[in-house]
């Protein structure tokens, strides 16, 4: 017995330590970290808002488990910001809370490690603003990847609304003998040598007066902003990604109005490598589009974002870096300003009325002095604009007059602007208007005897839907990485390619059905497709029924993105007459209910009964235009991509339609929302 606990010992000790390894793996840790402050007064108090930015190892944190407090009010949003690198990954979570005028906020990601995070506020009137000082904002940065022996320049981003002096100064650092500061341009030099391994950098960022005595001035304001670098082992130090095109240039500035929608469209090319992910830092209801790739190694994405009626933060940033296998592109940051705006007097009425599905707009013309009224007008300067010795009027449809539909939350708002235009060159003294003005759709509720409970509507869970239709050859167009070298799903109904070559040559052609919805887990459901000889689909063929193949003529694509579906078209299979066919399909949108579960998959048959709740959208029909299948002597050239189809909310024309099957009118409550000269005013 004495020999087997000597022997049992070092088992005991080996599972010990697994057990303590395999914890310290599961512990949440941070990737970076930054608070920015905004002094406010509040029933003639003057005080603290404090905006907190955490990027936490995956899995992600609950919000309620960091932000926990009576002040603390957490940034909800449905699908927050994730990267894969480094691994295991990352989220990014925010809140904003009162806090002291000094204050150093702890915040734990597990039960072993906590973040600091200090700041430091300066309450009193300035005597060269007459009015208390802004706080410099720094931005918090993607995680940072370096190569050990490469030197390289990491910008620190920050901005002062005041124009004042902002430096830098180390807060606290495992990297300092490998890594500069420079106090005066906030910049990291990185010389190389450092082991391999993740570090954090401290960076406190201060305001300082421009006018002072430099470098004995005290500064006026303190924050404090975390990054994470890895520093990776890698050979050599070849180019990295680059941006090009359209992509913004790092610190740019950009005036937001309330519910305004912006895009902003991001290209980088990497020669060496390619492009595995977009990491992305910015505000709660960014979307950031999925990757699409170009044959010239060029890749792209599109970030969108629509201000909502409270405004956060008076100053946000949005920062991006281009990832790949071993590499990293610079980091660029740019800077959202929500511009900030004045009451509109009493009397103001803005009304919407979804039946007619139209908004009107009732304005007090004493709010409007010395502004030439002639000069209003919408986002369409040829709809209408009264006026009178009162008042200025004007009625529009929602559909009309330059209307925006765009997307906040789990709510639709239908957006114009009132403004005045100034119809000489010169520039003038006169005063000028921006009215932004605001509908909103809010979610229905649907009443019991002893209960109630809310009903979400198919806008409310999945947006404003679109879908399209567009046809490619097989390695061409946005989803050519995953065409190129396709994984069909398989079916013992369907002839394998060797089958199919006709004077040795393949005749294929990609049909990519989309949708832009951009709910997280969303999956994009194909019911059935139909091919036609003439626009008016008088007479049709199946291509597949929702058994994902139909015949010998059809394969799926299997795809990574839950809202594009792809089926392979043999062309040489099918019984086509001349020289173009028409395609229409039967669509919906579907998400479950939990997690951990995936809509039901009518190609795939599971041996366990399992029941999934799910939320479905109307099923749509849409149409593609005429789609050229004229054989030539090239493959790369057997057919033309179709015109892409019109999604379902814009008005059909004679070669897209996309029409409803089946949706029955429904009651929706119209939430009004005036927005001021550049101020949210709600009216009840």
């Amino acid at each position: 017995s004495r020999v087997m606990r000597v022997n049992l010992w070092p088992l005991v000790v080996l599972l010990s330590v697994l057990l303590l390894l395999g914890h310290q793996i599961t512990e949440g840790f941070s990737f970076g970290a930054a608070v920015n402050i905004e002094p406010f007064i509040q029933d003639g108090l003057q005080k603290v808002k404090a905006y907190y930015s955490v990027l936490s190892s995956l899995p992600c944190p609950a919000l309620e488990e960091l932000c926990n407090e009576v002040d603390c009010t957490p940034h909800v949003t449905s699908s927050p910001l994730k990267g894969l690198v480094p691994s295991p990954g990352w989220c990014l979570r925010q809140w904003q809370k009162t806090i002291p005028q000094n204050y150093t906020s702890k915040i734990k990601l597990g039960s072993t490690e906590d973040v600091s995070l200090y700041t430091r506020a300066d309450l009193s009137i300035r005597s060269d603003t007459n009015s208390i000082n802004r706080p410099a904002n720094a931005a918090l940065l993607p995680p940072v990847r370096l190569r050990a022996g490469c030197r390289q320049v990491i910008p620190v981003n920050v901005l002062d609304l005041d124009g004042d002096a902002v430096r830098c100064r180390y807060g606290n650092t495992n990297l300092g003998a490998f890594l500069q500061l420079n106090k005066e341009t906030c910049t990291l030099l990185y010389g190389g040598g450092a082991a391999a391994g993740q570090y954090t950098v401290e960076v406190m960022v201060e305001d300082f007066p421009s006018s002072a005595i430099l470098r004995k001035a005290t500064p006026f304001s303190t924050v404090s902003l975390q990054l994470s670098i890895t520093v990776e082992n890698e050979v050599g130090c070849p180019a990295v990604p680059e941006f090009r095109g359209v992509s913004p240039a790092g610190g740019s500035l950009v005036h937001v109005l309330p519910f305004q929608e912006i895009h902003v469209n991001i290209t980088v090319y990497s020669g060496v490598q390619e492009v595995t992910e977009m990491s992305v830092i910015g505000p709660p209801g960014l979307f950031v589009s999925p990757l699409t790739t170009t044959m010239k190694s060029q890749t792209s994405t599109t970030l969108s974002w629509v201000r909502g009626p409270d405004p956060s933060a008076h100053l946000l940033s949005v920062c991006f870096v281009a990832n790949t296998k071993s590499l990293q592109s610079e980091i660029r940051c740019i800077w959202l300003q929500q511009t900030q705006t004045d009451s509109l007097p009493p009397g103001t009425e803005l009304k919407c009325n979804e039946r007619k599905l139209q908004m009107s707009l009732l304005l007090p013309i004493s709010f409007l002095e010395d502004l030439h009224l002639s000069g209003l007008q919408l986002n369409d300067p040829t709809c209408p604009v009264l006026y009178n010795s009162t008042h200025v009027t004007t009625t529009f449809s929602l559909t009309g007059c330059g209307t925006k539909t765009v997307h906040l939350g789990s709510e639709l708002l239908y957006t114009n602007t009132l403004r005045s235009v100034n119809s000489n060159s010169t520039i003038t003294r006169d005063a000028s208007l921006v009215l932004p003005l605001a509908c909103r759709i809010s979610s229905q509720q649907a009443e019991g005897p002893n209960f109630q409970i809310v009903v979400p509507s198919e806008v409310e869970t999945f947006g404003a839907v679109s879908f399209w239709l567009e046809f490619h050859i097989p390695g061409e167009g946005p989803m050519a990485a995953d065409t190129r070298q396709a994984r069909l799903r398989s079916s013992r109904f369907a002839r394998t390619p060797r089958e199919l070559h006709r004077s040795g040559q393949l005749d294929m052609l990609d049909l990519h059905v989309f949708s832009n919805c951009s709910l997280a887990r969303a999956e994009l459901m194909v019911g059935r497709c139909v091919e036609s000889e003439t626009s008016d689909f008088l007479h049709t063929r199946p291509l597949f029924s929702q058994k994902c193949v139909a015949g010998n003529g059809t394969l799926e694509v299997l795809t990574s993105t839950s809202t594009v579906r792809i089926y392979r078209l043999y062309l040489n299979s099918m019984e086509i007459k001349g020289d173009t066919m028409y395609v229409e399909c039967e669509v919906h949108l579907c998400v479950t209910t939990k997690q951990t579960q995936r809509c039901a998959d009518r190609c795939t048959k599971s041996s366990e009964r399992t029941l999934v709740d799910s939320i479905l959208t109307s099923t749509y029909r849409v149409r593609s235009g005429p789609v050229s299948i004229v054989k030539q002597a090239t493959q790369t050239s057997t057919a033309k991509p179709t015109q892409t189809i019109k999604p379902v909310n814009l008005p059909a024309t004679s070669q897209t339609t996309a029409t409803l099957l089946s949706c029955n009118p429904c009651e929706r409550v119209l939430w009004v929302t005036a927005v001021t000269l550049l101020t949210v005013l709600m009216l009840s």
